[in-house]
């Protein structure tokens, strides 16, 4: 699946084919560490320095090395995930980027490029100091802190003991010719001339591509449209919404709290609201990076969260991997972060939005993985109950299921659900009959169980056999109904058959794998 390669950890090495995607992926125990240590070693801030580092020369950009890729003199801002400070109900170890590999990452940049400004920028749920708003505010030992000035011990990320602010203190000594600051995002919405919070426009990819959410026009920050280079430090981890939180998913800590929280709350509620589409965040996942997509990234994968994102209460939560990864291509990056989660990366939403918008590749096989094989560190981590992978987009649909198939339109549709009003522009009145079919290709036999979700009532055929009849006046659900079906080699069509009860007709359909929790087949191919 993978082109994987050892190689030695030098400063601006090339490996792998020229104009291919390079990861470098780093365990504890990788052989050619100064001192390799186990999957559950604690490890102290020098070797997992060491594993950036090494994952950094391993992961290098087309540039030759990430500090060539620097120009002299410009404003660097390192973006880590540090959503949430200890102490809150959702926070539990393995929530935030690890302190050691932030502070190693600006060590890095620090110490090998000729950056001009190195800036700390993230927007968290926790207000800043002098925010006069009494609630979501932090206090340690009687003190109101936030998050540069809130000390996390030693116990937290061992080795490294203090505050960011404390770190920052530290680099202005070590490096005195260097700018050192922090940003925080949650404060630094672009505004008009007259002081008010701006939206603006997604931008445009050169290939025309534009936004996905549901309304395109976003608060935006002025550091991550102005800064010079990017650098995404996220931690790698399970989301209840888009399947994994990685490269892509941190932008979402980029959204101005101060123009998007609503009173009494400092989360991006109407970041949600404004611009889910289906209920699904993805699209502005991918629209916020529009903005200024990652340069380089940088993944904490020592210690990260199954189930969900946050804390929910059971005591295997937290997961520790004690690895790092890194590269240019941020699609790639977040594809290869699923798989090592144990996820189809085919399934992840947003890696589609970004591919089509050209960030980076979502297909594996186009990248070189330099360092560990990524078969040996894939875990199959525990995902949200109600998880489900990407329903085919598809069909070819008509208005008369009596007509014969080749007659019938082809569609490709937004998201998971087949909107037959939508399709046709005209209202769905009782009685109205559609159908849609599509086709897979399978690269062999394979158990699966056929997901379909559907308002009406509706058959379903797979292969020419009669599968499922249904009928649904309740709730639509995507995967409300599932078969169990037989996939063979080359490919395979289903035919669903929908006959509206009201003034609504709607289906999808997925396939998902034998174990049918939620992951789709591996090796297959939506045809339409």
């Amino acid at each position: 699946m993978f082109a994987a390669a050892g190689a030695a950890a030098l400063p601006g090495s090339l490996f792998g084919a020229p104009g291919r995607t390079r990861i470098g992926l780093v365990p504890s125990n990788y052989s050619k560490l100064r001192q390799p240590s186990s999957a559950t070693d604690p490890l102290d801030y020098d070797r997992v320095r060491d594993m950036v580092w090494t994952a950094i020369r391993l992961g290098t950009p087309r540039a030759g090395s990430l500090e060539a890729k620097i120009r002299p003199g410009s404003w660097v801002v390192i973006k880590p995930n540090i959503v949430g400070l200890r102490g809150r109900e959702f926070y539990r170890t393995g929530d935030i980027t690890d302190f050691r590999v932030t502070r190693a990452v600006l060590e890095y940049v620090a110490r090998f490029s000729r950056a001009g400004r190195i800036t700390l920028a993230e927007g968290g749920s926790y207000r800043r100091l002098s925010d006069p708003a009494k609630d979501n505010v932090i206090y340690q030992d009687d003190v109101r802190r936030d998050a540069m000035t809130f000390d996390w011990g030693l116990e937290e990320f061992p080795g490294v003991g203090g505050s960011f602010g404390g770190m920052l203190a530290d680099f202005r000594k070590e490096f005195p010719g260097r700018g050192f600051d922090y940003v925080d995002l949650s404060y630094d919405a672009v505004r008009d001339a007259a002081g008010r919070f701006q939206r603006i426009v997604v931008p445009k990819a050169p290939n025309g591509t534009g936004a996905f959410g549901a309304r395109p026009d976003y608060f935006v920050t002025n550091t991550i449209r102005n800064c010079d280079f990017l650098i995404t430090v996220p931690v790698m981890k399970v989301h209840l919404q888009s399947g994994i939180t990685c490269c892509l998913k941190n932008y979402v800590g980029t959204a101005p709290r101060e123009a998007y929280a609503v009173p009494g709350t400092f989360h991006n509620a109407n970041l949600h609201s404004g611009h889910s589409v289906e209920n699904r965040i993805d699209p502005f996942i991918v629209d916020l990076a529009a903005f200024h997509p990652p340069d380089y990234a940088v993944v904490d994968g020592l210690r990260g969260l199954q189930y969900q994102e946050h804390n929910c209460g059971v005591s295997d939560q937290m997961v520790q991997s004690n690895l790092v990864m890194a590269g240019e291509d941020p699609v790639a990056i977040d594809a290869m972060a699923a798989y090592l989660l144990g996820y189809n990366p085919w399934d992840i939403e947003f890696l589609h939005m970004a591919a089509k918008r050209e960030m980076g590749t979502r297909d594996l096989a186009l990248a070189d993985v330099n360092g560990a094989e990524p078969d040996k560190l894939r875990r199959r981590w525990a995902k949200p109950k109600a998880w489900f992978g990407r329903g085919n987009r598809l069909w070819r649909v008509t208005a008369n299921p009596a007509a014969p198939i080749e007659t019938w339109k082809p569609c490709e549709i937004p998201t998971d659900t087949l909107h037959f009003d939508r399709w046709s522009g005209k209202p769905v009145t009782p009685g109205s009959r559609f159908a849609a079919a599509t086709r897979v290709r399978s690269e062999g036999h394979a158990k699966a169980f056929l997901w379909i979700g559907a308002t009406g009532r509706f058959e379903a055929e797979f292969n020419g056999k009669p599968v499922l009849a249904e009928e649904s006046r309740t709730r639509y659900r995507n995967g409300q109904f599932q078969q169990a079906v037989e996939l063979r080699p080359g490919v395979n069509e289903l035919v669903v058959r929908v006959h509206a009860l009201e003034a609504a007709a709607r289906v999808s359909a997925y396939l998902i794998g034998p174990r049918n929790d939620g992951d789709t087949v591996e090796g297959i191919h939506w045809l339409g």
